[in-house]
């Protein structure tokens, strides 16, 4: 299995509905998690697979006191709710006071997400710095996809966080996780997505560029709980369709667990039959250090209306 972790620098570039909309895609089983130690807000917009709304003290809170032992990652499942369309969630916590209080805990909490087997694990990590409290769960992820819009001050903000956080994802081993960008831009505006990434894999070769996610007001309705008419034509769904592809080929295999009463890994996307399996050259070859030059930038390339259903991208 693996991690993505979606964060950015500042403000609200679109981290959470980055991760909403890639996890709703995924080719593969998979579970979300909200991370931002800012304070979740997933289960605050959308509702359950039964139309209620979710039990925010359900998820990353009631895992803390098993974290506190060393922690089955099975045990995730049993703290998971099911969004809407079928994507499992753990809830995240209520704001920075309890992300503060969890400590060590974090490290915890990540070498779980790292070993769960049989589903990827997809993380809304919030803002990060070189100092933020659950660092340890980007440090453990296998890619870290950086959101950010195409302004100046984005650009800017995006690559200063950058140059410090990288170096402080180095692992034990001396290992980093695959680090690139996801830009929140019109659909029209590929050329100022490419410039974007060019200008900061220039400065950071470390940094690749991994897609971008079209900015679509209406197609964003999905994650707010709003009904939208045919969610796979939106430009968002279709933008997501080619970020979730770019990024589930980087990944390394998930890892099935087959012993009796292992809880299952939650639900398979319809069309994961269909993308079939992914070719072992397309995996990553291995986490790339931020000292180290990385590969040039990777271009990005029906459920019924309602609230985070299980989306398919078409053409």
């Amino acid at each position: 299995m693996g991690v993505v972790a979606f964060c950015s620098a500042k403000g609200s570039p679109g981290v959470t509905t980055s991760a909403l909309l890639v996890a709703a895609l995924w080719p593969r089983r998979v579970l979300l998690v909200d991370a931002d130690p800012a304070g979740g807000d997933v289960a605050l917009r959308l509702p359950g697979t039964d139309g209620l709304a979710l039990d925010t003290r359900r998820g990353m809170l009631t895992l803390l006191p098993m974290a506190r032992r060393a922690l089955d990652p099975f045990a995730l499942y049993q703290h998971a709710q099911e969004l809407s369309g079928g994507v499992p969630v753990l809830a995240g916590l209520a704001g920075p006071e309890q992300a503060g209080a969890v400590g060590e805990l974090w490290t915890e909490l990540a070498r779980a997400f790292a070993a769960l087997p049989g589903a990827d694990v997809i993380v809304d990590a919030g803002r990060v710095h070189s100092h933020a409290v659950h660092l340890s769960l980007l440090r453990q992820a296998d890619v870290v996809a950086w959101v950010l819009r195409p302004t100046v001050a984005g650009v800017v903000h995006a690559r200063e966080r950058l140059r410090l956080v990288g170096p402080a994802l180095r692992r034990i081993d001396g290992t980093f996780p695959r680090i690139g960008l996801v830009v929140v831009a019109p659909v029209d505006a590929r050329d100022e997505v490419d410039e974007v990434g060019h200008a900061i894999h220039a400065e950071l070769p470390f940094v690749e560029l991994f897609g971008q996610v079209a900015l679509d007001e209406r197609g964003a309705g999905i994650f707010e709980g709003l009904s939208v008419p045919r969610p796979q034509r939106t430009m968002l769904v279709r933008s997501g369709g080619e970020l979730a592809s770019t990024l589930v080929s980087i990944m390394p295999e998930p890892l099935d667990d087959t012993r009796p009463g292992a809880a299952p890994p939650g639900p398979v996307l319809p069309e994961a039959a269909a993308a079939g399996p992914v070719p072992p050259e397309a995996v990553a070859p291995g986490p790339v250090p931020p000292e180290a030059a990385a590969p040039g930038p990777v271009p990005p390339g029906a459920a019924p209306p309602g609230p985070v259903p299980r989306l398919e991208a078409t053409g």
